[in-house]
């Protein structure tokens, strides 16, 4: 199975106003987590939760979590298992203050979710 990784642009620049110590820290956690995700998932279960329940149209369900970057900040990404091409792909959005994490996840999945018009 492949891993694909995709940056939105909002993630490019809160990883880049990171200091350079955070930066490696947080890229580290992100390859440690979605490698997990591949493989029996433990570090990713450890790391991601869904603070939030997002009730989409069509019975589908969100894909949005919340990851532990390190002990300050938190990652939010959406997470997508495709059989079809055998991939797995990670939609980084955020690197966000633990202290406004969830707050921050709801608006973020509200945005998402509307923009598609599944909510």
């Amino acid at each position: 199975m492949e891993l694909e990784f995709q940056i939105s642009q909002t993630f490019d620049d809160d990883i880049k106003s990171l200091p350079e110590e955070n930066r490696v820290t947080v890229i580290d956690k992100i390859n440690l987590v979605a490698t997990s995700f591949m493989n029996g998932k433990k570090e990713f279960n450890e790391n991601a939760s869904v603070p939030y329940i997002f009730t989409l149209k069509g019975g589908y369900e969100s894909s949005l979590y919340l990851i532990k970057a390190d002990n300050n900040n938190r990652i939010i990404a959406a997470v997508d298992e495709d059989p079809i091409f055998d991939k797995i792909s990670f939609l980084l959005f955020r690197i966000i203050d633990k202290s406004i994490a969830e707050e921050t996840y709801k608006i973020v999945g509200e945005n998402i979710y509307k923009d598609y018009g599944m909510l």
